[in-house]
Formats: structure tokens, C-alpha cells, sequence
């Protein structure tokens, strides 16, 4: 928040303050209202009321505006900022640019003189790894579904992304693309990043559904550990080797994001060969010989409101490779987590088709007929990834013809790279704060009530690369 201040005080300007630290103008005008540092008439009558103990839908409705402008005008709670320690994914945040660095300056040129310098075990097994990229007469097309979803918005947001957003549903965006049959996850995300408009500014990761997870590792590190370097990145991976391209520095950005989605695919990331996965995870477990695991704190409290106000009882000792993934995640602090998929991990082959049972089956691919995207654990963007059978449905509602379908299969085919034949929803933006977050900027934009906020929300989006400008899907990717 002082940043903010410091910055405002000197700037004179929320659209300047934004603009230098890299965050939402409406974000500026909150934690300036929580200082006391910035007031406008609307302001001062919604802390007026709020001051007096009235709701907020009881101040919107008094001063005939939506909920929504009242939250925004109204001050953070007293304790929002004053945490004594930054989150994880706060401190991730911070810190990507930096880990970018580290990934280009010491791994990109070990990798490219890997293949010289040191032969790397190059697994042929079957869910071992795969090939760096296939002739292009094996290609196929496959039809992916991504939906970018809140479960949290209410009507009247709703109603916003209908109008503003062109959104169908009210409460998610979609994208439908074609994809050639050997894309990686790891290019996938360049082509998400350019599908809903965000600009690669945070941190991401792939994983399963919960359901899938616990039933592929069973809940215990033994389960988890037998499969690092086959679905999941090694503990390591997460400081390092995931941003190994990562190498934006200027020009358009969406020329660099092209490079990255289109085909022949290859991935020089170190860490996801399978021995060098496996020997990771084998120095994780020999660290740990023998953990000891506390009570939760749940537990803890509720035995001290009892008047039981001993330490926290140890429950367990035993070797890490003993533990379930719960108590190995309240033991020992782990960044990265266990849960992200390997990027080299081609699509298609992670993927069962939308509806198919993949429980019933002796081969560990495909894994799911789901995949995550999460993107930015600030914002917690999360878009939910499936595999069509066909394309009948978009065809069936005339939202695309059978030469159009025809022409993307082409392109897929022929140029190596994914093609969008179908959007219901508007651009995206970085650091809007979520769905909810992007309602609530639409809002201002097009209906606030103040032409100066109004300008400057949309200069500050301009700034992020948000654009209002309709392009056709073809030229999306």
C-alpha cells in the first residue's frame, strides 16, 4: 500500500500509478480510499452510509448505482495488506520475472548443448516420454473446448458479460480451436495466453481434476513419487526449468506468442526427462529419513479452547516416502506442489475424449477427459480444457460452415499450428482481478458514471494490450 502512496504522491495520477506499478487503476483508487488519500463526492457518500452501518446493497440502492461501484469505492479492511508474511503465490508473483532471468541466463544454453555435451536418456516407453516432434504426414486435428468460469457471479454480473462481455452464459468465456495432434501442454499455454488476451505476465501450471489425482496417486507420496517424470513435474522443476523459453524482451508480443504455438514442437526443459525426474524425487525422499507430523491446527485449537494449551502433539514419525501427500504438505514446504503435469505431456495423448471413462483402463494415457488451466494464483484465472469427438455441435448452430471447417483443418495440417474457429466472449486482461474482477471493469467502462474514471480504466487496459477491436477467429492464433 505504501508503494501505492509513494507512487501517487509523486505521480500526482492514478492512471501513472497504475501504469508503473503494473496494476488495475480501480486497485490504485481502492487502496488510496483506504488511506484517506483520494476522495470523490461518490466516495464520500458511500463511507457516509457505510460509516452509519448500512449494507451495501442498501447504499446502492440510496444512491441509485450498482453494487458493484459501491464495493469499489469503498475502503479494504484493516488487516487486507498487514499480513506479516506475503502468500506463497504472492511471493511467486513477485518473483517471475526474476526466475525467467535464471531459466534463459542458466538453463536455455545448457539445454541447447545438452545433446553435445552429455547423452541425455531419452525414454521410447510408452508413458515414459515422447518424441520432440512427428513427420507431418502422422498429424492429426484435434478439437479442444476451453471455458474460462467464476461459480461465483451473481445475476447482475451476469447480466454485465452479456452485454459487454458477449458473453452467452453470463459467467464464462469460451474458446473452441483445432490443434495439430503433437502440440505439448507446454505450447498450449502460449495459445491460451493469445486466445483470452493475457500477455504471459504470471505464473501458470496444468493439473487434473481433483478426483483424478487422488485416484492416479492414491493420496501418498509413494503414489505421487512413481509417477514424477511420467505425468508430474519433479519437485525442482517449479524454480527453474518451466520458463526455459520464456525469452520475451521487446517487439509484438503476439508475433513471439505465434513462434511459441506453432509447430515442429520440441521441449528442451531439463528437469521432465524421465531419469533426471526420478533422481530428483529419489534426493527429495533421502532428505527425509524421518519426519515427525504435527496434530492440524484445527485439532490444536480446538484442544486449547478446551483449556489443553500444551505444543501440538506429534501424531506420527516415519520416513517421507511413508506419508500421505496431506501430511507431507503440512510437514515440508514445497513451492511448486505435486500436482503439475509435465509440459512435455503432448495434449491429445493426456486427453480422453469429452464423456469417455478413463477409469476402466490398464494405460496410463490417456488421464482424463479434463484438464486445468490455472493461470495467475492471484487472480486464479481457471480455464477447464476438453477434448471434442467433432466439431458437429459448432456446426449443427451455424457457427461456423463446413468450408470454414474445412479451411481451419487445412491450416492445422499445413502449417503446424492451432486455429480458433469459434469465441463466445471478448478479450481478457492481466491484473483485472478474475472474472469478477473483469464484470466489474466492463461495468466502469461502459456504464460509470464518472467520464474521467471511465477514460482512464480504458487507457489503463489499452496499456495491457486489451483491445475492443473485433478480429475474425482465424486471426485470433
Amino acid at each position: 500500500m505504501q508503494k501505492v502512496l509513494k507512487s501517487y504522491q509523486r505521480t500526482a495520477s492514478l492512471q501513472k500509478t497504475a501504469e508503473e506499478l503494473k496494476i488495475s487503476y480501480s486497485k490504485v483508487r481502492k487502496i488510496l480510499i483506504s488511506l484517506g488519500e483520494y476522495t470523490t463526492g461518490f466516495s464520500f457518500e458511500v463511507g457516509k452510509r457505510r460509516s452509519l452501518g448500512k449494507s451495501i446493497s442498501e447504499i446502492a440502492t440510496e444512491l441509485n448505482t450498482s453494487t458493484n461501484r459501491v464495493t469499489a469505492y469503498l475502503p479494504y479492511e484493516k488487516n487486507l495488506y498487514a499480513g506479516p508474511e506475503p502468500t506463497t503465490d504472492a511471493k511467486k508473483s513477485k518473483g517471475y520475472r526474476q526466475r525467467i532471468n535464471i531459466a534463459r541466463e542458466k538453463f536455455v544454453n545448457r539445454a541447447k548443448n545438452k545433446d553435445d555435451n552429455k547423452n541425455i536418456s531419452v525414454r521410447r516407453e510408452k508413458f515414459m516420454t515422447n518424441e520432440y516432434s512427428n513427420q507431418s504426414n502422422d498429424l492429426k486435428v484435434i478439437h479442444l473446448h476451453l471455458e474460462l468460469k467464476s461459480d461465483h457471479v451473481d445475476d447482475s454480473e451476469k447480466a454485465i458479460l452479456r452485454k459487454y462481455g458477449q458473453s452467452s452464459t453470463g459467467d464464462s468465456i469460451s474458446r473452441d480451436i483445432l490443434i495439430p495432434s503433437d502440440m505439448p501442454l507446454h505450447n498450449l499455454h502460449y495459445a491460451i495466453q493469445r486466445l483470452f488476451g493475457w500477455q504471459n505476465s504470471h505464473l501458470r501450471r496444468f493439473v487434473l481434476p481433483e478426483e483424478i489425482y487422488n485416484q492416479l496417486t492414491g493420496g501418498t507420496v509413494k503414489g505421487w513419487a512413481g509417477l514424477v517424470g511420467i505425468l508430474f513435474q519433479p519437485p525442482s522443476e517449479g524454480e527453474h526449468d518451466v520458463f526455459w523459453d520464456d525469452d520475451y524482451r521487446s517487439g509484438s508480443i503476439k508475433v513471439w506468442f505465434k513462434k511459441k504455438y506453432t509447430g515442429p514442437y520440441y521441449f528442451r526443459g531439463i528437469t521432465e526427462d524421465y531419469q533426471w525426474a526420478q533422481n530428483d524425487i529419489k534426493q527429495l525422499i533421502e532428505r527425509f529419513p524421518l519426519l515427525e507430523v504435527e496434530e492440524s491446527f484445527a485439532d490444536y485449537l480446538n484442544r486449547s479452547k478446551a483449556g489443553d494449551i500444551e505444543n501440538p502433539r506429534i501424531i506420527k514419525k516415519a520416513p517421507l516416502i511413508e506419508f500421505t501427500l496431506e501430511e507431507m504438505n503440512n510437514t515440508i514446504s514445497m513451492d511448486s506442489g505435486t500436482e503439475s503435469l509435465l509440459e512435455r505431456l503432448e495434449v491429445a495423448k493426456v486427453l480422453a475424449y469429452k464423456g469417455d471413462d478413463v477409469r476402466e483402463k490398464n494405460d496410463i494415457f490417456p488421464v482424463t477427459n479434463k484438464l486445468i488451466y490455472n493461470y495467475d494464483y492471484g487472480d486464479d484465472w481457471t480455464i477447464t480444457i476438453t477434448k471434442e469427438k467433432d466439431s458437429r455441435e459448432l456446426l449443427q448452430k451455424g457457427y461456423i460452415s463446413e468450408d470454414e471447417l474445412l479451411d481451419a483443418e487445412a491450416t492445422v495440417l499445413a502449417k503446424h499450428k492451432p486455429v480458433c474457429i469459434h469465441r463466445d466472449g471478448i478479450f481478457v486482461l492481466d491484473d483485472v482481478g478474475g472474472l469478477n474482477g473483469f464484470i466489474r471493469f466492463l461495468e466502469e467502462v461502459y456504464e460509470g458514471e464518472d467520464e474521467e474514471e471511465r477514460r482512464n480504466s480504458r487507457a489503463w487496459a489499452q496499456s495491457l494490450g486489451w483491445s475492443e477491436r473485433k478480429i475474425s477467429n482465424k486471426l485470433v492464433l
